[in-house]
């Protein structure tokens, strides 16, 4: 029989908490198998609560009280003693310590809540902890030790390809300039350059970002921007479409999960960017439009030995707060009479029009457009590896071209230009098939180096379009090439496409050779 157990040393779990755990385990016919239960039972309770370096026991029992039928279970609430941090080069002792608020002294320590500290200390760029278990200094104690790896957090790039869109010299160099803690608090500022050397005329885009985690909470804000001279940049793997300037927020909340990595962002952007109108492939006047779409997106991310994936979901809506109407170039020798008119500038007569319908026939300043962004990446046996990838835009509206999907680049649509075509509705997927890795038997400067064979595929759709404007492009393209990493400090590739279909520059069967070198610290 068992009339009770008497459970000593808990200061983490209630009487109430502990009473209801043992009770179970109470009554007449029991055995030392339930003694032994009861032990499991708390130990069980204690690990639930992010408590697993505490240890529950059976000791020697009292005779006489045995003999009254009470069996006692001794808990060893192991208090923590000393911690130290070790190995920081580049961030102080203070906010490493401060980043893990679960350490308390003197108590026993919480493993769950040492893990959640240690994950979101490691959202910290440029820095890794890893706790360390070591016997305390005084008898009785734990000590833990917080292992730091970090590195300088001025970071740096420079990149040169021949990635450029139709028209345009084939060259792009860019450079960034990153620092990673701002303030001692793991901010960002980054600032990005980006030209066309044989041609600056042609592509000039200067963008810059502040990103600030809220280190201890799953939220971070970023603000960035942009200014273009060209009516094609590739910035960020984004196509900036039109000259002018965006300015953006993003608020970002992590969202918890074991195995993944997700997260929402959302937030408001404002446009200003000027085009070239044309009528009937005749250049007029370029003209100014402005607008505020707000954008919100979830991201998912993850993967194991054998595979890694993500996806990208976003929408984008436009908002009726900027409505401008402007006098746009009459594209008509003699205005047809009952046309309004407007004072064009320099004695010239124009035709008034709304920004957005006066950019692309039917366009809105409210609109909403969905994206979508896959990626898949397998790993096959003796190292080969195939890779699936899908983007993908549909618009409930015709859209300005500064919101419409591109097919094009390397990036993008190999083999052809880039934003060769562009179109409202649209997508571009990719299979691509990687050799193994060649780079250890070519030398320890070469980390990877693999060959690679693809296929791509693009549609776009123009909803509405003008009189002589293509309605849709289709275009696929098949090719090879080469991709390398040395020591990390140099990564580069090069391929050739060969367009399948005609696109509206790209001739079919024409190959086009692409690289991009890129060297960073």
């Amino acid at each position: 029989m068992i009339a009770a157990i008497d459970v000593v040393g808990s200061t983490k779990l209630s009487n109430a908490e502990i009473e209801r755990i043992i009770y179970p385990f109470l009554g007449p016919g029991r055995s030392e198998e339930d003694v032994t239960a009861a032990q499991k039972a708390l130990q069980a309770a204690y690990a639930a609560r992010g408590y697993e370096a505490v240890e529950v026991e059976i000791p020697i029992q009292p005779s006489d009280r045995f003999a009254q039928g009470i069996v006692q279970l001794a808990v060893h609430e192991v208090p923590l003693g000393e911690v130290r941090v070790v190995d920081a080069k580049h961030h102080s002792d203070e906010s490493v310590r401060g980043d893990v608020p679960s350490l308390v002294a003197g108590q026993p320590i919480d493993i769950a809540a040492l893990q959640r500290d240690v994950t979101e200390a490691n959202r910290f760029p440029d820095r890794t902890i890893t706790p360390r278990f070591r016997a305390g200094s005084v008898p009785g104690t734990v000590d833990v030790e917080l292992k730091v790896e970090d590195s300088a957090p001025f970071h740096g790039n420079v990149e040169l390809n021949n990635d450029n869109s139709p028209n345009t010299k084939p060259l792009r160099a860019s450079g960034t300039l990153r620092y990673t803690n701002l303030w001692g608090q793991g901010h960002t500022l980054s600032v990005t350059g980006s030209i066309a050397p044989q041609d600056p005329d042609q592509t000039a885009v200067i963008s810059a970002s502040y990103n600030a985690p809220l280190i201890g909470t799953p939220w971070s804000f970023l603000l960035y921007g942009y200014r273009s001279n060209s009516n094609v940049a590739a910035l960020g793997g984004t196509n900036v479409l039109g000259n002018g300037y965006q300015i953006g927020l993003r608020a970002t909340y992590r969202l918890p999960s074991k195995n993944t990595f997700q997260q929402i962002s959302f937030g408001p952007d404002f446009k200003s960017f000027r085009e070239q109108l044309t009528f009937e492939q005749e250049q007029l006047t370029p003209t100014l439009i402005r607008y505020v779409p707000l954008v919100a997106e979830y991201t998912l991310s993850g993967g194991s030995e054998t595979e890694t994936y993500g996806l990208t979901l976003g929408v984008t809506g436009g908002l009726r707060v900027i409505k401008r109407n402007v006098c746009f170039e009459s594209p008509f020798p003699v205005i047809p009479e009952g046309v309004p008119t407007c004072d064009f500038g320099g004695g010239q007569i124009g035709i008034p029009g709304d920004q957005f319908t006066g950019r692309a026939v039917s366009a809105s300043e409210n609109f909403v457009h969905l994206n979508l962004d896959l990626n898949y990446m397998r790993n096959l046996p003796k190292d080969w590896q195939v890779a699936l990838r899908f983007a993908g835009q549909l618009a409930d509206s015709s859209l300005v071209t500064n919101e419409q999907f591109s097919l094009g680049g390397m990036s993008n649509l190999r083999g052809y230009y880039v934003s060769e075509a562009v179109g409202d509705d649209g997508f571009v997927s990719s299979i691509e098939l990687r050799t193994p890795n060649l780079g250890p038997s070519l030398g320890k400067f070469l980390d990877e180096m693999r060959f690679f064979a693809f296929s791509d595929a693009g549609y776009a759709r123009v909803r509405a379009p003008t009189i002589g404007q293509t309605d849709d492009f289709r275009m696929i393209s098949v090719g090879g090439g080469l991709r390398f990493d040395m020591l990390n400090l140099l990564t580069g590739e090069v391929l050739v496409g060969v367009p399948l279909r005609a696109g509206p520059t790209s001739d079919k069967g024409d190959p086009r050779y692409s690289f991009t070198v890129r060297g960073q610290f």
